[in-house]
C-alpha cells in the first residue's frame, strides 16, 4: 500500500526537468542542471544591453516552458538565477525606475501572468508599468527584422502620471533576439520624456544579436 501511495504521489506531483528531461519533484529544473546554470549566471554586458545568459537550447527550453506550458512557479527558480546580477546592475547604473515589457491583455488572460513582472516580483524589485496598446503576433512567428519592426511598431503606450524626465530607467525583458521590442519601447519613452537615460536587461540574449 505504501508503495502504491508513493507511486500515485510521483505520478501526480512529478514533472520533467526543462533542461535535461529527467523526472523531478516539486521543481522544474533538476539539481545538476541548476548548478550548471548557477555557474553561468553572471551579469554580462554589450554596450547598454545587459543579460545573464545566451539564448541557447537550455535557456530556450526553460523560458518556453515557463511562458507557454503553465509553469508559473518556475519564476521562483529563474529568479534565484537572475536576482544577484539584476540587483548588481541596478546599483551599478543607479537606476531610478524599472519598467518590464508589457504584454497585451489578451495574452495575459491566456497565459495568466506577465512573465517579466512575475520575475521582478520574485526578485523583490519594484517596478512601474506601461501598456501594450496594440495586439501583436508572437515574434518567433516572424522571420525577418523588418517584419518584426512592423509587428511591434506603435505597440506601447505610457499610462498614468509617470515622471521620467532626467531619470535613469531600466527596461526589462525575458528574451532579446533582434531587439525590435526594446527599440520600440525606447522610442515610445523618448517621445514622452526629456533626457531619459535607458538601460536594458534581459534574462537571455541571442548570440546573433546586433545593435543598430
Amino acid at each position: 500500500m505504501k508503495n502504491l501511495v508513493q507511486s500515485i504521489k510521483e505520478l501526480v506531483f512529478s514533472q520533467k526537468c526543462s533542461v535535461c528531461g529527467i523526472v523531478v519533484n516539486n521543481y522544474y529544473i533538476c539539481d545538476k542542471c541548476y548548478r550548471k546554470l548557477r555557474k553561468m549566471a553572471t551579469l554580462k554586458q554589450y554596450e547598454n544591453f545587459y543579460y545573464v545568459f545566451f539564448y541557447d537550447r537550455d535557456i530556450k527550453n526553460i523560458i518556453t516552458d515557463f511562458k507557454l506550458k503553465n509553469r508559473k512557479n518556475m519564476a521562483k527558480e529563474l529568479a534565484t538565477l537572475i536576482r544577484n546580477p539584476l540587483n548588481e546592475l541596478i546599483e551599478k547604473e543607479k537606476i531610478d525606475f524599472v519598467i518590464p515589457i508589457p504584454i497585451s491583455k489578451k495574452r495575459k488572460n491566456e497565459r495568466g501572468f506577465n512573465q517579466v513582472e512575475l520575475l521582478l516580483e520574485e526578485c523583490k524589485i519594484e517596478y512601474i508599468t506601461t501598456e501594450r496598446i496594440k495586439e501583436t503576433k508572437h515574434m518567433f512567428e516572424i522571420l525577418t527584422n523588418k517584419g518584426r519592426e512592423k509587428n511591434i511598431s506603435g505597440a506601447f503606450g505610457v499610462v498614468g502620471n509617470l515622471k521620467l524626465d532626467n531619470k535613469r530607467v531600466l527596461i526589462v525583458d525575458d528574451i532579446i533576439t533582434t531587439g525590435s521590442t526594446i527599440y520600440e519601447m525606447e522610442r515610445t519613452l523618448k517621445k514622452v520624456f526629456k533626457n531619459i537615460q535607458i538601460t536594458v536587461f534581459s534574462v537571455a540574449i541571442s548570440r546573433n544579436f546586433n545593435l543598430k
